[in-house]
């Protein structure tokens, strides 16, 4: 296939795995680091992956932002959350007619927006309404396991299936499997909301270590709550019990900053002491519930769900986090 001109939107460890992995299939790669990635482009090394970075991809510092997305044909947002808005606008005015916007960010914004993919859109030129596309990915791919080319499947999700087709064609390759799908808000959402039903899948590894049934309930509860939440705004099941929804849930469950939240949680430690020996790490899912808080209380004022009776997992989960509840009750009220 053709070869494209790519611009990589932030040189953590999956803004680097994936200009690696894109340019060993040939294409352009550009990696522009964001003020926390200094190090990383200065020194060519991602140290997370223990991986130096190819001297075929130009990479390029904070300051050199239109230097970096200028003439590329794809621009990859892969970011924390609340820095989504702020770059939508910094590049909004070196944007062309065609270029695709693929966000790898996982958050949920602030009203109005339900999705990221949403609010990239608003920052729009309104003269590229409709003539830029944006696309969202999902599904479980753990930048190591990228960098070592072992065996990975994704969801692309636009309102412009050309452009999620056109991610596919990009990304694809013997042990790179790629699906699209026109459900933005659900695979939007499973990404989102699996950091934070991960915390929660972690309490109940720190209430009764080592043992498997109660992962495996609390894993079964989150994809059954996913799914109430996701449908009610008009997503597909089918996402939420595709690689978008289970899948990354799995891993996400499996290890990382969010399930390592949780266990400390189910270890009796309380959330700011929990807080504290993660030092300082961004636990994506922590802020995320607060996202989903607002999103199941608009669905219960408009009679789509009852907080009380369909979310007996989340309810628990945001009591702990934020009204002092206790871990242990996630097991003794469970039903």
């Amino acid at each position: 296939m053709k070869k494209i001109k790519i611009a990589v939107m932030g040189a953590g460890v999956m803004g680097t795995a994936l200009a690696f992995h894109l340019k060993g299939l040939g294409h352009k790669v550009n990696l522009w680091g964001t003020e926390f990635d200094n190090r990383v482009i200065v020194t060519r090394r991602q140290e997370k992956l223990g991986l130096s970075i190819p001297a075929d991809i130009d990479v390029f510092r904070f300051d050199q932002i239109r230097e970096a997305v200028e003439g590329r044909e794809v621009l990859i947002f892969s970011i924390k959350a609340e820095g989504v808005e702020k770059l939508s606008e910094c590049i909004a005015s070196y944007l062309k007619e065609g270029v695709v916007i693929l966000n790898i960010a996982k958050g949920i914004p602030d009203p109005p927006h339900l999705t990221l993919c949403d609010l990239i859109e608003s920052n729009l030129p309104e003269n590229l309404l409709d003539r830029v596309a944006v696309v969202g990915m999902g599904g479980a791919a753990r930048a190591i396991e990228i960098v070592r080319g072992i065996f990975t499947e994704v969801v692309f999700a636009s309102s412009t299936l050309k452009a999620a087709k056109m991610c596919c064609r990009i990304f694809q390759s013997p042990i790179f499997v790629t699906n699209f799908t026109s459900d933005v808000i659900g695979v939007e959402l499973c990404a989102a909301m699996k950091n934070s039903f991960a915390i929660a899948v972690g309490i109940g590894d720190g209430l009764q270590q080592g043992s498997d049934n109660i992962k495996a309930a609390f894993m079964a509860r989150s994809i059954i709550e996913m799914a109430k939440i996701i449908t009610s705004k008009g997503g597909k099941i089918e996402t939420v019990l595709g690689p978008a929804g289970v899948g990354d849930l799995y891993v996400t469950s499996q290890g990382g900053r969010n399930r390592t939240l949780g266990k400390l949680l189910g270890e009796e430690n309380s959330v700011e002491d929990a807080l504290k020996k993660m030092k300082g790490q961004t636990i994506e899912g922590y802020t995320t519930v607060k996202g989903i808080r607002r999103i199941a209380d608009e669905l219960e004022k408009d009679g789509k769900l009852k907080i009380k009776d369909d979310l007996f997992l989340f309810r628990n989960l945001y009591e702990i986090l934020y009204e002092g509840g206790n871990a242990r009750l996630l097991v003794q009220n469970y039903r």
